[in-house]
């Protein structure tokens, strides 16, 4: 109802005279505007206000009357409790059941007073005996009644708030009682404010914030203009900490308070969700970081040619970010188990205090270094104080100022070279993402390193020729038989993803024992006929992961050939002469029981490629097949789209063009040949 408007009335009366009688009197009223307690709600000249016909409807059925009651907006119903269709106190129920918020004045007959004071115990506002109403009365009951359902709506609003608030006020004295708290410490705190009122306050308040509130207490007590704001943790009923905002005034002087007056609000979400956020940010700028950390170890190792100068680099560029204190490679000694270090930057003194070992047995293999060497995997101490693992370096954090620290194993394709650790001085740091980019960041230096030392090995002039045995070929490899003759695995090709393609030979008759060993073996995928050999039939061997293969190749090695004779299968592996030989052994010994290694020399590398070509060129080619070669270049045979087509060429060397195409293909064998360091002869002897 808008602040001029006059009450809306509607009355529901079944007696026409009673209707009539209510109408006149309403009539005959002075003033029937609606007024607040002191106040006018009709600005006008009374002789302006409405009269009973504009502001009262009228209905003689309890069904008609709530039907209004939903059509029409009603600030007061004048209700006879004898109609119709509805009796007594039941009449009155009903309709505060159909609607609670609407006022109701009770009109009874002389000899029903009785039932009018039953009406107010039900949620009547007022009950006007109609034969003692005057206008005057009935203007007053009809104010009345509206002001007073107001006020209580008012109040029942208040409470609410104050029970569902997360606001806790209280008053508290000068020695730190609590004298009054409002009812929301319920709610929001799980105590009923009488269990409260007479406790001490701070013996609630969390041990390690005490100190900050009573310092602020002791300023509002010195102070009265002090105005006081602390967060606390306050002891919850069910003994959780809550996070409250306090402030605080001194009313001491006030004699309605005479206390510090207190406002509590519930700040535990706000809190946690402020200290995420923080944390988000702070993980958010440290993956910023390590993304460009990332990128410059990328550009570093390109160039880098030795796999010390990698693990260096990588070591160095994550101790100089912002997010990381100090980083260190180790590698495990096979025989101790102890875990040496490889490279380090910014560890002042830290590894020459701690000792760190694989053997499972040992406190200090249980750490994250020694687990992520024997599981390959990332391992993580998100809270050095707190994380039992970390419990044999516990006083390192203090002295070092770190709080999480990440063990990234340096892995390519199957290979582990080392562990690379990361100190953060961030608690719960290498979380989710941040993880996932230190385990790509120990993925790339493992690559990095993996291809630096096949580089070195073909670089190198010297290499470690290594000749393994391994006993019991079917069992070896799984099979029911092998070839009676001689089965020569002998150019290895990597196609990435430990996937290679295998060359080789075997007598022509034992073709098939090589395909049914093909359906046996669970790493070769595919076995087909390429060509004939001087010794019996070429073959193309498609193999996925390899254990012998895989693992040689992860160190920079090769696998020259492979000689499966017998029941005796003999390796022949060549390594980067800085490769731990004794590794290799225990790789293969691992996949084949009763290897051994038989040999081992250091043999010369294969002679420079571009020495290769020369010597073909000047040696090995006719003068015939150089003619033609060097026609066919210059003249644009090679290029793409072809300038010269190969029967042109063929008319400039007045020579027929199947001769041209068996010159071109004789002097393309024999370069490539030498190029890959196979023998012509024996890859077509139809030549």
């Amino acid at each position: 109802m808008t602040a001029n408007a006059h009450p809306r009335i509607l009355l529901v009366e079944d007696n026409p005279g009673d209707v009539r009688y209510i109408r006149e009197l309403l009539r005959d009223a002075v003033s029937f505007e609606r007024r607040a307690p002191g106040e006018s709600r009709f600005d006008g000249d009374p002789e302006d206000a409405p009269g009973p016909e504009e502001t009262v409807v009228h209905e003689s059925r309890l069904a008609d009357g709530l039907d209004r009651l939903d059509d029409a907006d009603v600030d007061v119903v004048l209700l006879d409790l004898d109609l119709p269709d509805s009796s007594g106190l039941d009449t009155l129920t009903t309709l505060l059941d159909h609607d609670d918020g609407v006022p109701v004045v009770v009109l009874t007959g002389l000899r029903d007073r009785d039932a009018g004071v039953r009406a107010l115990r039900e949620g009547a506002e007022e009950f006007l005996v109609k034969d003692e109403i005057n206008p005057g009365l009935l203007v007053r009951s009809i104010h009345h009644a509206i002001e007073r359902r107001e006020h209580r709506r008012e109040q029942q609003r208040y409470e609410a708030l104050i029970e569902e608030s997360t606001d806790v006020n209280a008053i508290v004295a000068p020695d730190g009682t609590f004298e009054y708290v409002t009812p929301s410490a319920d709610h929001v705190l799980g105590y009923q404010p009488s269990a409260l009122e007479g406790e001490n306050a701070f013996a609630y308040v969390h041990p390690d914030d005490r100190v900050a509130v009573r310092e602020e207490f002791d300023r509002l007590l010195a102070d009265e203009d002090h105005r006081a704001t602390v967060d606390v943790r306050f002891r919850a009923a069910d003994g959780d900490w809550v996070v409250l905002n306090v402030r605080g005034r001194n009313l001491l002087d006030d004699p309605a308070v005479d206390g510090f007056v207190v406002y509590s609000r519930d700040v535990t979400d706000q809190r946690e969700y402020e200290r995420r956020l923080a944390a988000q940010r702070e993980r958010l700028a440290a993956l910023n970081q390590l993304n460009g950390v990332v990128h410059g170890v990328t550009a570093a190792v390109i160039d880098q040619s030795s796999r010390a100068e990698i693990e260096r680099i990588a070591c160095e560029r994550l101790a100089e970010s912002d997010a990381y204190e100090f980083a260190w490679i180790g590698e495990a000694d096979a025989e101790s188990r102890e875990v040496a270090v490889r490279a380090s930057a910014g560890t002042d003194g830290y590894l020459e205090d701690v000792s760190v070992t694989t053997d499972p047995d040992d406190p200090e293999g249980e750490g994250p270094t020694g687990r992520a060497i024997r599981s390959g995997e990332v391992h993580v101490v998100r809270d050095v104080h707190r994380d039992a693992d970390f419990e044999p370096w516990r006083d390192a954090p203090e002295e070092y100022g770190f709080q999480s620290s990440a063990a990234i194993p340096i892995r390519h394709e199957g290979t582990t070279y080392g562990v690379l650790n990361v100190y953060a001085d961030r608690p719960d740091a290498f979380r989710e993402q941040e993880r996932d980019v230190v385990e790509h960041l120990g993925r790339l230096v493992g690559h990095a390193i993996a291809a630096a030392e096949r580089k070195q090995a073909l670089m190198s002039d010297t290499v470690v020729e290594l000749e393994l045995r391994v006993a019991g070929a079917t069992d070896a490899l799984g099979v029911s038989e092998t070839p009676e003759g001689p089965l020569e695995l002998s150019r290895t090709i990597p196609l990435g993803d430990e996937r290679f393609l295998v060359y080789g030979t075997v007598d022509d008759e034992e073709f098939s024992t090589l395909e049914a060993m093909a359906e046996s073996v669970p790493y070769w995928e595919s076995v087909e006929r390429v060509g004939e050999h001087v010794d019996g039939a070429r073959f193309e061997l498609r193999v996925d992961s390899p254990p012998m293969m895989t693992a040689v190749a992860s160190r920079g090695g090769s696998v020259e050939r492979v000689l499966v004779e017998g029941d005796d299968i003999r390796m022949t592996v060549h390594l980067p002469e800085d490769v731990e030989v004794r590794d290799v052994v225990e790789v293969v010994r691992d996949h084949y029981d009763g290897a051994e290694a038989i040999a081992r020399r250091q043999v010369a590398a294969r002679e420079d490629r571009s020495e290769r070509l020369a010597d073909v060129w000047a040696d090995e080619l006719t003068d015939r097949q150089r003619t033609v070669v060097e026609t066919a270049f210059f003249a644009g045979f090679f290029e793409w789209p072809r300038a010269t087509s190969g029967e042109e060429v063929a008319d400039r060397l007045d020579i027929a063009g199947a001769t041209f195409s068996q010159h071109l293909r004789a002097a393309e064998r024999k370069v490539f040949a030498k190029l890959v360091g196979a023998d012509p002869d024996q890859t077509d002897p139809g030549e």
